[in-house]
Parts: C-alpha cells; sequence; structure tokens
C-alpha cells in the first residue's frame, strides 16, 4: 500500500514538474518559506483525474514510456474538510499522514517490446485502520534467463524468452490496536504463457520452446512502519514478513511455499547527514517454476540476473543535504545467492553494486524529494529516476 501510494505520488509530481514552466502558473509552486520551486500546495488541495506519465528504466527491459489516468478519491493530503488549509499534512490523532483511496488504469511499452496494461483500486477505509489493494493487469515482457546457478553456469549470456502473465492480485491488511502494525492476506495468480527463443542462433529456423504456466498463492502479511515520512525518511523504521502459501487448491500448477523478510531503518548522524540502511531476505521451499525463484534487486543490478533458492541483500546509503534543498546520495549493497538442490551446476554466488544520485527537495510538507540515481552493477551501468526513497 505505501508503495502504491509512493508510485502514485511520483508520477503525480513529474507531470507537474514539466506543466508547471510550460503554463508559466508559478505562484501555486512557489513555497513561501524559502521562495523556492515546491508542490507541497498544489498536491495537497487538488483531486479528481489525473492523466499522467509512466516512466521505465529497468535494465532488463529498457527504457519505456507509457501512460496512466488515475482517479484521486480525495487529495493527496487526505480528507481535508472544507475551508481548512493543508499544513503541515492531513494526520490523524497520533500525526500519520492518512492517504487517499485511489483508482486507475495504467499502460507502458518499452524498447525491448515489453508492454503491460491494468487497472488498479488501493482503498483507505475506516480512518486508515482497512487498507486494500486491487489489480488486474496483462502483460507481455521480453526478458534473459540466466539459469538458477548464480549467472555462472551454461546459461550465463542468459537465454532470452518472453512470458505473457495475466495478473490478479486481492490485498488486504487492518491496523492493530490503532498500532504502526499491519497484518493482512493477499491472493495472488499469475497465469502465464511462456516462450523461450533458445533456437535463434541456429541457420534453420525452428519453433521455440513454449508452455503454459499458472501460480496462485495465499500470503499471510505482517508489516510495521514508524518512518517519519513515506516518502523520504530521515528517521525511522519499515519492516515486514511475508509468507506465500502456492497451492493447488488456489489456482497453482505447482505447490511450493517462499518466504520474505525485509527491514529498512532511518537515522540522523548529523544535521545534515542521514544513513539508510536495508535488509533483505528470501527464500523458496519446494520446487517452483524458474520465474518464481528469488532474484538480487538493486540498483545497477537487471532483474532476474541472479536467481537463487534463497536470495539476501544488504545496502546502505547516505544523504547529504548540502543545502535545504538539494542533495547528494552515495550508496551501495552486496547480494548473495544459495545454490539449487535439483540444478546440478548451482552455485553460491555474490554481487555488489554501487552508485550516486541526487535529490531535490520537490515537496516539502510531505518530505518527499525526487532525482536520479546511477548505479554500476557487475556488467552494467543504469541510472534511474528517484522518487522518494529507492527501496521498494
Amino acid at each position: 500500500m505505501i508503495q502504491a501510494f509512493k508510485l502514485i505520488t511520483a508520477s503525480i509530481l513529474f507531470t507537474v514538474s514539466g506543466s508547471v514552466i510550460s503554463l508559466s502558473m508559478m505562484d501555486e509552486f512557489i513555497d513561501p518559506q524559502d521562495g523556492m520551486f515546491d508542490t507541497s500546495h498544489w498536491l495537497a488541495e487538488k483531486k479528481g483525474f489525473f492523466p499522467i506519465p509512466v516512466i521505465i528504466t529497468e535494465p532488463a527491459v529498457g527504457f519505456g514510456l507509457g501512460a496512466a489516468l488515475l482517479f484521486l478519491h480525495d487529495p493527496l493530503s487526505g480528507r481535508t474538510p472544507d475551508g481548512e488549509t493543508f499544513d503541515p499534512q492531513n494526520v490523524d490523532d497520533k500525526g500519520r499522514l492518512i492517504p487517499p483511496s485511489v483508482s486507475g488504469l495504467f499502460g507502458a511499452y518499452t524498447e525491448n517490446g515489453t508492454w503491460f496494461v491494468g487497472g488498479a483500486h488501493m482503498g483507505v477505509w475506516k480512518n486508515d485502520n482497512i487498507r486494500y489493494i486491487g489489480a488486474l493487469a496483462q502483460a507481455s515482457a521480453n526478458l534473459k534467463f540466466y539459469g538458477l546457478d548464480g549467472g555462472n553456469g551454461s546459461s550465463s549470456n542468459g537465454l532470452s524468452f518472453n512470458i505473457e502473465p495475466t495478473i490478479f492480485l486481492q490485498q488486504i491488511k487492518f491496523r492493530l490496536n490503532d498500532s504502526d502494525f499491519f497484518s493482512g492476506i493477499e491472493y495472488l495468480l499469475l497465469d502465464s504463457t511462456i516462450q523461450f527463443d533458445v533456437l535463434s542462433s541456429l541457420p534453420i529456423e525452428l519453433p521455440s520452446f513454449a508452455f503454459d504456466s499458472r501460480s496462485a498463492s495465499i500470503s499471510l502479511l505482517l508489516d510495521y512502519d514508524s518512518r517519519d515520512t513515506l516518502f523520504t525518511p530521515s528517521s525511522g523504521l519499515s519492516a515486514g514478513i511475508k509468507a506465500s502459501f502456492f497451492r493447488e487448491a488456489v489456482g497453482s500448477d505447482d505447490e511450493f511455499e517462499k518466504y520474505k523478510v525485509y527491514a529498512k531503518y532511518f537515522t540522523p548522524l548529523a544535521k545534515s547527514l542521514v544513513l539508510g540502511l536495508h535488509g533483505d531476505y528470501e527464500t523458496l521451499d519446494g520446487r517452483a517454476p524458474f520465474y518464481q525463484y528469488p532474484f538480487v534487486s538493486m540498483r545497477g543490478i537487471p532483474a532476474m540476473r541472479y536467481q537463487g533458492e534463497s536470495v539476501a541483500i544488504a545496502e546502505t546509503e547516505f544523504r547529504w543535504n548540502f543545502t535545504y534543498r538539494w542533495s547528494l546520495l552515495l550508496f551501495g549493497g552486496v547480494g548473495t545467492t544459495d545454490s539449487v538442490d535439483f540444478v546440478p551446476s548451482s552455485s553460491d554466488d555474490t554481487v555488489y553494486s554501487r552508485g550516486v544520485g541526487f535529490r531535490y527537495f520537490i515537496a516539502r510538507r510531505f518530505g518527499a524529494h525526487a532525482g536520479i540515481d546511477i548505479a554500476r552493477g557487475p556488467e552494467d551501468t543504469a541510472f534511474y529516476i528517484t522518487f522518494g526513497q529507492a527501496w521498494y
């Protein structure tokens, strides 16, 4: 829910940034506190339909563009009563931001032919004591499979494949006793057609290897979040656990389990310096389709490049706010994969990434920064347009 809210806000912020200059409507976007460009007031008051751009920079699929049509049932500041001013945030009695309910349609296309279309609704009910996400989407992704051997075996150059999933998601979470804890349940269905292009290098034309695969799971969720803002935190902890059970009884072709734990912690080291720490561990128990195995997900490393039966990630980030509005980031991380028992060539692997970035404090009253990251992994250098914290 929090990540969906952040992505929605990011898209609107980039739309505003592009349209403001062209329309020269600067008065509404000047922060009276320092006279700098700021979108807080506009975001706090607007609601209704938003046509927004979608920008994709994931190295696994290449650069891409798309669009979304969102309907904000309330302003991003939440349910501010008529006549009241948003300052600093619409919060509950404990100072927590109440997100709006949002509905939307979206679609995008990337340079390697990957595309997706779909719709989603994010509901915030009972004064933010119940959070709901529902989505239905269709996609066609052109990716590479590097094997379950840590990318070191016969498939180290990658096998090209296309996966066309129909995606159906239902998730509901409940706040526990007015605390920062949420618990809930999730149903996820991926009904996919997969086609490997393993024979494309041969001098004769042969049909590609294709098959259907359906994965469906029931997941149990427990989340905790005490960060000072949902967007670019300077203090607090976000942590959670997720246990997913793939069973034939709920529509899955294969039966297995996946378990995931994560933590993101932020603390100020000095007035202008913030330290961020991120840890993530995911493991799979049983035999599963290749696309369900965990992979190292860090800036600078393409999706699915390093897979294993278990994957652990540790990252750190320093944000230096060298002026009130501008900041510089230095970040780095390490990811490890564990070997898969039934793959003879599999082995443990360790990979690193590091990078730099910059941020502009684009919405002061939301605590939101936006900018660009440049990251280097074992093989590639990639750039990312980043809103808020990059650790999703």
